[in-house]
């Protein structure tokens, strides 16, 4: 995760927006932004990669 600037208090809550950019049977990658509800600004990123485990 990657901090650009805080969220101040009585700000606006953020929008935030997570995606699965490949799923996929041994590995699945994911990023993530939170920006500025009222003037898009990016508060925050990052990404994800993820071991695919069976159960059982």
């Amino acid at each position: 995760m990657h901090l650009i600037r805080p969220v101040l208090p009585g700000a606006a809550a953020p929008r935030r927006e997570g995606v699965a950019l490949h799923v996929g049977r041994t590995t699945a990658t994911a990023e993530a932004r939170v920006t500025g509800a009222a003037d898009g600004k990016l508060y925050a990123h990052g990404t994800t990669t993820c071991a695919v485990l069976r159960t059982g």
